[in-house]
């Protein structure tokens, strides 16, 4: 049978396979406990990971920890150490953010020539050694050093966070290299998804599993797309125990934020604008070659650096890009006095539950649409994204392409 006509036969048997397991999607109200309160501890760490959240006396001992880290970092890498201690100094290292002591200090720690018992930790000093290689822009190091990862150490939640946090620092800026990473662990998310590794919950491996399409299907990578969406059909037909309230939650959705790609937005009222001169309906001009929309509670900690950072964003834009805060709650009186201690939010308001729409866990949901306000990449970003040159005006660049 030729590949081709074998994809076919495989699409329809386990598209009907999975169709048979399908159950109503879980909400956020079926959650247990453990799974809202990790969702709720997921939130607070996205927030405070972003130094542009942080308070001056947050940011003044950040600054006084850094440079002392940095000056021990410097003094001690010379004194040869082993073990647990040659650990301690990448991270002392990576914690004064000398990412060439780190990565010297890590790539000591997890040589193939240490002892075992030198070397007990070799997930972290992997990790340690991914953040340098990734801070000093080495990226084809850090493909390789991914790959050795792969191939000493078992796939483990450990090792499957290392995988993220090189994807997640990847796909963006440099997209094949993410999918690169991506395709090194999908198939061991398939065995995870079958249930032949239980080291990763099912629900946890599915939604990733679905993100590694998503990558493949806003790099045009089509055929290689249904390959893989074919494999993962059939290793969600393979499972015979029934997911976890949880893992039902986590891969639903998972795969809606993949099935949003290249559909069209829906269609919401604003509210109020709070934006100068803007309109009232932010996806209807002919004109417009681009559009981010960056979507976060009303109330959501971030949402005056998400406000400011956009503004910025805002006069840099190319012709036919549009860029906006959307913000999900009750909007501010026209009326109300402004008060001079609260920096001034420009944004537009509605009560459409955007984030549930598009399965977003948490706010700053960057949603990206193309001319037509079809969909060409949604996901978690930070102010940080709305620098110049960074990835919101990458992908409003890529969101522009004909």
């Amino acid at each position: 049978m030729r590949f081709s006509a074998w994809l076919t036969v495989a699409f329809f048997v386990a598209a009907s396979l999975h169709g048979q397991q399908q159950t109503t999607p879980v909400t956020r109200n079926e959650l247990p406990p453990s799974t809202v309160l990790s969702d709720s501890l997921t939130f607070f760490d996205r927030i405070r990971s972003d130094m542009a959240n942080w308070s001056d006396v947050e940011l003044a001992a950040f600054e006084a920890t850094t440079a002392q880290a940095k000056e021990d970092c410097n003094r001690i890498e010379h004194t040869a150490h082993e073990g647990d201690e040659e650990l301690a100094l990448a991270r002392l290292c990576a914690l004064g953010r000398d990412w060439d002591g780190t990565y010297s200090a890590a790539r000591w720690y997890t040589r193939t020539t240490a002892l075992p018992a030198d070397a007990q930790h070799l997930s972290a000093g992997f990790a340690l050694l991914l953040q340098a290689d990734l801070n000093l822009q080495a990226i084809p190091r850090a493909i390789t050093e991914l790959q050795e990862m792969h191939k000493r150490l078992p796939f483990t939640a450990e090792t499957d966070a290392i995988f993220n946090y090189t994807i997640n620092a990847l796909e963006v800026m440099r997209p094949e290299q993410g999918i690169t990473a991506a395709m090194l662990r999908q198939p061991d998310l398939l065995n995870a998804v079958a249930g032949k590794n239980t080291a990763l919950s099912p629900g946890i491996s599915e939604a990733e599993a679905w993100h590694t399409l998503a990558l493949l299907h806003t790099a045009g990578r089509k055929e290689e797309e249904q390959t893989q969406k074919l494999l993962l059909l059939d290793a969600i037909a393979q499972r015979s125990a029934t997911l976890s309230t949880t893992d039902q939650y986590i891969a639903h959705r998972g795969r809606t934020r993949y099935e949003w790609l290249s559909q069209p937005a829906p269609v919401f009222t604003i509210t109020r604008s709070t934006y100068p001169s803007m309109p009232r309906r932010p996806l209807s001009t002919s004109s417009t070659k681009a559009t981010l929309l960056v979507i976060d509670s009303a109330t959501a900690a971030d949402v005056p650096a998400l406000s400011l950072a956009l503004d910025s964003l805002r006069t840099r834009l190319a012709p036919g890009q549009k860029a906006s805060l959307v913000l999900l709650g009750t909007p501010p009186s026209p009326d109300a006095k402004r008060d001079p201690h609260v920096p001034v939010i420009h944004a537009q308001y509605t009560s459409a539950p955007l984030l549930e729409d598009f399965a977003s866990d948490s706010g700053s949901l960057f949603l990206f649409l193309d001319g037509t306000n079809h969909v060409t990449w949604l996901g978690t970003g930070t102010p940080a994204w709305l620098n110049p040159q960074q990835q919101a005006e990458i992908l409003l660049q890529k969101a522009s392409a004909p």
